[in-house]
């Protein structure tokens, strides 16, 4: 693809984002579909002026992540009605001089289920974490009739995001400190999802939560795709646990986003394909 003069820009702001594999999904996504535009990562010196140089500079739109998702809410023009509820944005779209927020993380998460058949309605899910990733991927299993249990390791902070969360769903959601999680409250967990940074490169060596808590019986999502398969679903497979991998959840959200900006829809074979071949070239 040439890049000229009409050349849109895009890209992902967020801290840390040299591991991102955003660029190598929306750039295949882009010339896959004629769409001239490029796609880059920045690392802002804070997220206030990260967002006054996109508005400066008409890059057309965005993606946010770590540690961003929830800040950046007080900083757009107009929010999504899904990502209003679920207090977190992760897509920024710029048209007609005013930016817009949305939240795909709950249809990144959610798919991989879907295609699994998994049954969500009658699930019962552990939630690690209580970041932006988290408010969406809880969120959208209680939209979807799951009921959800959070877990962390600061009180204060899981007690708080539960209670937000009672306020549109107020029989389905508890809470419990990761220490205090034990075997016999893991025998009512289906599906046990990770959403913080936790095991991500360059500090792979860690788990979210004491191995020793899984059963076979669980499912086990971590959204972290860097590496591609974490301590967490390594140990998972030992105890021959079904597993989803974070690239998953990364495509599929990337999908929506290309949706968003373009119009169009996203060229899913060919984003499998260049990830596929961008991972091997790392190892």
């Amino acid at each position: 693809m040439e890049i000229n003069a009409h050349t849109e820009l895009y890209c992902i702001l967020g801290n840390p984002v040299r591991h991102s594999l955003s660029p190598v999904i929306h750039n295949t996504a882009f010339r896959s579909s004629g769409t001239n535009a490029v796609y880059l990562a920045f690392t802002p010196v804070n997220l206030k002026e990260g967002i006054q140089a996109l508005r400066t500079l008409g890059i057309r739109g965005a993606s946010i992540t770590i540690p961003y998702k929830i800040e950046v809410l007080k900083l757009l023009d107009q929010i999504d009605p899904m990502a209003e509820a679920i207090g977190s944005v992760n897509t920024l779209l710029l048209e007609n001089g005013r930016l817009s927020g949305y939240n795909t993380d709950a249809y990144g998460a959610v798919k991989p289920m879907l295609e699994r058949e998994i049954p969500i309605e009658k699930s019962q899910f552990l939630v690690i974490g209580n970041g932006g990733a988290a408010r969406a991927v809880a969120y959208s299993i209680l939209h979807r009739g799951g009921a959800v249990a959070i877990t962390g390791r600061n009180s204060n902070n899981i007690a708080r995001f539960a209670e937000e969360l009672r306020g549109a769903f107020p029989d389905r959601v508890a809470y419990r400190q990761i220490s205090a999680l034990d075997r016999t409250f893991m025998t009512e967990i289906d599906v046990i999802i990770n959403t913080t940074p936790v095991g991500m490169a360059p500090d792979p060596a860690r788990a979210p939560i004491d191995p020793s808590l899984l059963r076979k019986e669980h499912v086990v999502f971590d959204i972290v795709y860097t590496p591609h398969e974490t301590l967490l679903l390594r140990e998972a497979k030992k105890r021959r646990c079904d597993i989803i991998h974070g690239i998953e959840m990364l495509i599929h959200q990337g999908a929506r986003q290309f949706e968003i900006w373009t119009g169009r829809t996203a060229p899913l074979k060919e984003i499998h394909s260049a990830l596929k071949r961008h991972l091997r070239s790392r190892t």
